[in-house]
């Protein structure tokens, strides 16, 4: 029988955390686990991709800042009735709510991931809660070094049973394509204009405001011939256009709305904008070096940690716009050699550290330590784990 991993997350919105999970269960069913996603609310995307793969989406329909103490049950039920060999939480609220929930299958292995340096800002209590739970947790990671060592001084993970695993990208999947690129600029009307990408949930964490206020500044230093493309949805849209409206910036900004064809945005683009107040370890910059684009980023939680060098793209100070522009401005000035350049830099650079068929071989690691360890301590285990890639070479 394969061995089996349950993946529980928050919700399944268009976001960073979210297009991980696809990747992550993807990966894990590569190399031979049986994988079943849960969402604590009605999943809104991903569904599909998800089924693309064989892989059933259930949810426990609780209702968003309503604690549901039956969906406790419905998740123990589900874990007897599935039986799951690892349970993995995803994001804060997956993360605390697995972790009580644990008092009905105290055996099974849990782990906890978190995907932002500030997923328990704005709520006391609900940091008390993390940091009062994480002894429930078998395995406390984050995508970025940055963010665990903030877990880590805040007393909510315990580095004797954590870890940094970065979020993993698909190569194949954002290698640069020049047919599509002509295409899709065809389509969208911007002749040869410098087309800057900014991508991400409207939320204030991204803080796209920055962004409309660095466009300000490089028109009004005279560099128009460029269109920002912003592909994305959230509560801020319609304060988001009013801004570009007062700042007369519609010819520049475009918003796009939510998008499938993000490869194909990348292709597309000159570069890829970051503007974000707080993040975690950002899958837009993983993808658009994927992609061999250049890249401009504010540098806050492990975004620096992907700027190994001056060479795979500039970093700004968050919340200066000017900066930002400036930054923009100099990125805009590159000749096509050294752009081809910046972009080849960072394509090397997450081939080499990011490729999500490594990071999925390093949770199989992990989980099967974690299984192991419980194995045994059984006298009839369930389920034999799958090999590692060595041992199926071997074999």
């Amino acid at each position: 029988m394969r061995a089996r991993v349950m993946l529980v997350i928050t919700g399944l919105n268009l976001g960073g955390a979210e297009s991980q999970l696809v990747l992550l269960a993807r990966g894990l069913k590569r190399i031979g686990w049986d994988v079943l996603v849960v969402s604590m609310i009605e999943p809104k995307f991903f569904v599909q991709d998800f089924a693309n793969m064989g892989i059933d989406v259930i949810t426990l329909k609780m209702t968003p800042s309503k604690p549901d103490v039956r969906a406790i049950w419905k998740l123990a039920r589900l874990v007897k009735s599935w039986r799951p060999d690892i349970l993995h939480s995803h994001m804060v609220h997956a993360n605390i709510f697995v972790r009580i929930a644990r008092v009905f299958f105290p055996k099974l292995p849990v782990v906890s991931t978190a995907h932002s340096i500030n997923e328990l800002e704005g709520s006391h209590g609900r940091l008390l809660a993390y940091r009062f739970t994480r002894r429930l947790s078998h395995y406390t990671s984050s995508v970025s070094a940055s963010s665990y060592e903030h877990y880590v001084s805040q007393g909510m993970i315990d580095p004797k049973k954590g870890g940094f695993v970065p979020n993993g990208v698909d190569l194949a999947r954002f290698e640069f394509n020049a047919d599509k690129r002509a295409a899709l600029r065809d389509t969208l009307g911007v002749g040869d204009r410098f087309v800057w990408l900014a991508i991400g949930r409207l939320v204030p964490a991204k803080d796209f405001s920055n962004l409309i206020r660095a466009v300000a500044h490089l028109r009004d230093r005279g560099l128009t011939n460029m269109r920002v493309l912003l592909a994305g949805d959230g509560p801020e849209k319609d304060d988001l256009k009013r801004q570009c409206a007062e700042a007369k910036l519609e010819s520049q900004i475009s918003f796009l709305g939510p998008r499938h064809d993000v490869p194909d945005l990348m292709s597309a683009a000159d570069g890829v904008v970051l503007s974000s107040a707080w993040e975690g370890m950002p899958m837009v910059i993983l993808e658009a070096m994927a992609a061999s684009r250049v890249v401009v980023a504010t540098n806050v939680g492990g975004v620096k940690e992907l700027f190994p060098s001056d060479d795979v793209g500039v970093l700004a100070p968050a919340k200066d716009p000017a900066a930002l522009a400036d930054r923009m401005a100099h990125t805009m000035q590159l000749c096509a050699a050294e752009a081809a350049a910046a972009g080849q830099s960072g394509r090397i650079f997450v081939e080499r550290n990011f490729d999500i068929n490594k990071i999925a071989r390093d949770w199989d690691t992990i989980y099967r330590r974690l299984a192991h360890s419980r194995l045994a301590r059984e006298s009839a285990p369930r389920a034999t784990m799958p090999a590692t890639s060595a041992e199926k070479v071997r074999d």
